[in-house]
């Protein structure tokens, strides 16, 4: 009995080890899926099993269901990595260590870590994402980036390329929740102007400070704040030795000069007559000589107390030794600082008065030295003083050659009229350089800009509700406070979120508003 059993189950197992042969070999797909069979020119893959791969794809070296090279309809059914170029993130090496061995993924062969077919860093990965053809690397646009132009440098301009993730939001009415707005780009004209901080000055070359030239008494004053005074006009009166002291030592060489000057008149014809001797002559010359001398000297010194010709001869004619000197004003302006007082002791750089010429002012404006490079000389100036909306015009004549290592601003210098005396000095305010003609230009809201990294970026509502594409932008100020221009990345008529784009950009930023995703 038990002899005919053994050759009953021994004939049974061999059964079944046909029927088994036949299906390997006849039906390889009736092996269950955990075991992928590869064959042997797919190389170091021949020894692995992974048993949640199901099919390889050997031409892209990934798993066949995470291969969009293959079918690219599964970039819209698997989660994507944005930060690698936008592969599937089940096949993110970089994000994911384990994903290499579990998978058995061919890695890039020049090491940047990224499945073969899939790196971003050597322009294979195909992305999902839109390229909003900026230079990431090198913070350009990519059709401005020199660094990325030419045959020789393509494969580097392939890296640069990383666009930024779409946001999309959780549920159709997320967007009216937190009250996303939208506006269109308009083509409208514009001109350029750098603001800065300025501050009204006195034209220094309408500018005076009074002195008295010597020491004494104020004996009278004459001009009082805000007086309007011409050139020549008196000020101020000094009573002074040091005047009276000058006026007797001009007169007293004036009239040696005369005695000199008659002496050798006589006595030149006489010599030559030989009546008297030769050296007689000389001797009356040289006196002469020394007298011009000494008048000379007191002349240049009554002319530094401000005597003019005029009042040299008058005092010759009067022999007026009065210590009296007067204090002129010596432009045409208006008195803007008195620090004379009736009787008082000054010395001879005590400043007693301040005249300038107000019809004309000039400003000053402290601009970044990232600013520097936009200024020249001609430009128009448009300035509007604090607590003050009326704007007055000028132009900038002067610019600083040296930036304050403190603040890192140059400071430039602009004139401007003053006909109605309106601008008063030690005025702050703000400046507006016009730095460009008028242009047409695209421009947006203002609100609808944000930073990210160091770059400027725009959400533009797609077709699909709740989804938004980053875009970068370059953008410049406009003479509207409200609105930029977009130098690039837009055109007329594209539409940007404008209320609610802070809060798309920390979406991309922190990858979540509520529920939602950024890919």
């Amino acid at each position: 009995m038990m002899k005919k059993l053994s050759v009953h189950f021994a004939a049974m197992v061999a059964a079944l080890a046909i029927v088994g042969t036949a299906v390997v070999v006849g039906r390889p797909d009736w092996v269950g899926s955990g075991h992928s069979a590869r064959p042997g020119e797919h190389g170091e893959h021949d020894a692995v099993e992974h048993s949640d791969s199901g099919e390889f794809c050997p031409e892209h070296g990934v798993p066949e269901r995470f291969c969009t090279k293959c079918d690219p309809s599964r970039m819209g059914q698997l989660e994507l990595c944005s930060e690698h170029g936008g592969i599937p993130e089940a096949i993110c090496t970089l994000c994911d260590a384990n994903a290499q061995t579990k998978y058995g993924i061919d890695l890039c062969p020049e090491g940047h870590g990224l499945p073969r077919e899939f790196c971003a860093a050597c322009g294979t990965v195909t992305s999902s994402i839109p390229d909003d053809g900026w230079c990431a690397t090198h913070k350009v646009p990519e059709s401005e980036c020199l660094d990325c132009a030419g045959d020789t440098k393509e494969r580097d301009a392939r890296e640069c390329r990383q666009p930024l993730p779409q946001v999309r939001l959780a549920g159709t009415k997320l967007a009216e929740r937190i009250d996303i707005r939208i506006a269109e780009a308009t083509k409208n004209d514009c001109f350029h102007a750098l603001r800065a901080n300025a501050e009204v000055a006195y034209d220094a070359n309408r500018y005076a400070d009074i002195s008295p030239r010597v020491s004494g008494f104020l004996k009278e004053v004459v001009a009082d704040l805000g007086d309007s005074v011409k050139r020549g006009d008196t000020l101020a009166v000094v009573d002074s030795p040091e005047i009276s002291s000058a006026k007797a030592q001009f007169l007293n060489a004036s009239a040696q000069v005369t005695l000199a000057q008659a002496t050798y008149d006589r006595t030149k014809p006489l010599a030559r007559a030989g009546t008297v001797p030769g050296k007689t002559e000389l001797e009356t010359l040289t006196e002469l000589t020394k007298a011009k001398a000494l008048l000379l000297e007191a002349r240049q010194k009554l002319k530094n107390f401000g005597f003019d010709e005029a009042s040299l001869r008058k005092l010759i004619e009067t022999e007026d030794t009065d210590s009296k000197l007067p204090i002129v004003a010596p432009i045409d302006g208006v008195v803007v600082a008195r620090h004379a007082v009736q009787g008082e002791h000054v010395e001879a750089n005590t400043q007693l008065f301040a005249v300038t010429d107000v019809s004309r002012m000039w400003l000053w404006i402290n601009v970044y030295q990232d600013d520097v490079a936009q200024l020249s000389i001609g430009q128009k100036v448009v300035y509007t003083s604090i607590g003050s909306e009326r704007e007055e015009r000028g132009t900038l004549n002067w610019i600083g050659a040296e930036v304050d290592p403190k603040t890192r601003t140059l400071r430039a210098r602009a004139s401007l009229e003053n006909p109605d005396g309106r601008l008063r000095a030690n005025q702050y305010g703000i400046a507006k350089i016009i730095v460009s003609e008028t242009h047409p230009s695209v421009q947006i809201p203002k609100e609808a800009v944000q930073s990210n990294e160091g770059m400027k970026v725009v959400f533009l509502p797609q077709d699909e509700e709740g989804v938004y594409r980053t875009q970068r932008v370059v953008t410049r100020p406009t003479d509207a406070k409200d609105r930029v221009e977009v130098a690039w990345g837009l055109k007329p008529g594209d539409r940007v979120v404008t209320t609610g784009s802070f809060l798309l950009k920390t979406e991309i930023m922190k990858g979540a508003i509520g529920a939602g995703c950024a890919h």
